[in-house]
């Protein structure tokens, strides 16, 4: 819409609000510059100087994985550093990447989405496209591996090194307060359907973000026994997944369910 805006054409709105930009700026994937004797991660580097020095308040960045050119630490410091600085300068901009880790390194005002994928027993895994807010399960490249080739034995043994790679010891930033946008699990979440009603899935855990392991009834069973309409009991905005935890902290009386409350976006679940 902004470059349709500032060619004078019509946009894809019913109302459109435009701040004119002196640059555009796009950074998309590409390779080695055979002809310059550059790497992969040069002509990264080569495009974010242009970055860097076209950045300001009338400039529009819009890049796409950056820094996937190195290594995951390297790449992760650099993005982070490109992200303060072009909030620094004020500038507009949309950055893709699949270093997860950014997200808790930076102090800025900078809005996270992530479009959605799921993994459901029976379909396998399914690309939503749907844009969200925060991070996504930094870790699912073996999942969709595993629906692509179709080989038990190497999916088990990529699932074995992931995890062994995930328990060695790392060095870790400092902590950061616990308002930054986390993923709610590192790896995709398996959804499966909830015995109780189909259309409810037993993926993250409504509370804490953990991978859900049991769907719990807000209005109690018990309430039902004697009730006209027991369907009632089974329906969609009766139903909540959580973790163990949770779901035991629920009928320590820990944790008071109040229910579903749906929003402009999407239904939010308070406790």
């Amino acid at each position: 819409n902004v470059i349709l805006a500032q060619a004078g054409m019509y946009v894809a709105a019913d109302s459109f609000k435009l701040r004119p930009y002196h640059y555009l700026v796009t950074r998309i994937l590409g390779g080695d510059d055979l002809h310059k004797g550059q790497g992969t991660f040069e002509v990264e580097m080569r495009d974010l100087s242009t970055i860097l020095k076209l950045a300001n308040y009338n400039s529009l960045i819009l890049g796409d994985e950056i820094c996937h050119g190195t290594e995951v630490s390297s790449g992760t410091a650099i993005l982070a550093a490109t992200i303060e600085r072009l909030t620094a300068a004020r500038t507009s901009f949309a950055l893709s990447t699949h270093l997860h880790q950014v997200c808790s390194l930076i102090d800025s005002p900078v809005r996270y989405y992530h479009l959605s994928v799921i993994q459901r027993e029976d379909l396998g895994i399914i690309y939503e496209r749907k844009l969200k807010p925060g991070p996504g399960p930094s870790q699912y490249g073996v999942e969709v591996m595993g629906h692509i080739i179709n080989d038990r034995e190497f999916y088990t043994n990529a699932l074995k090194y992931r995890k062994l790679i995930n328990w060695w010891p790392q060095s870790k930033p400092q902590s950061k307060p616990q308002s930054k946008p986390r993923s709610k699990s590192n790896s995709l979440t398996v959804f499966r359907p909830s015995k109780y009603n189909a259309k409810v899935f037993i993926d993250s855990c409504e509370i804490c973000g953990a991978p859900a392991e049991a769907i719990h009834h807000i209005k109690p069973k018990r309430l039902y026994k004697l009730a006209p309409n027991k369907g009632d009991l089974n329906r969609r905005s009766n139903l909540v997944p959580v973790c163990s935890s949770c779901h035991l902290d629920i009928h320590r009386n820990k944790i008071s369910i109040l229910g579903w409350k749906r929003t402009p976006a999407h239904k939010k679940l308070y406790w």
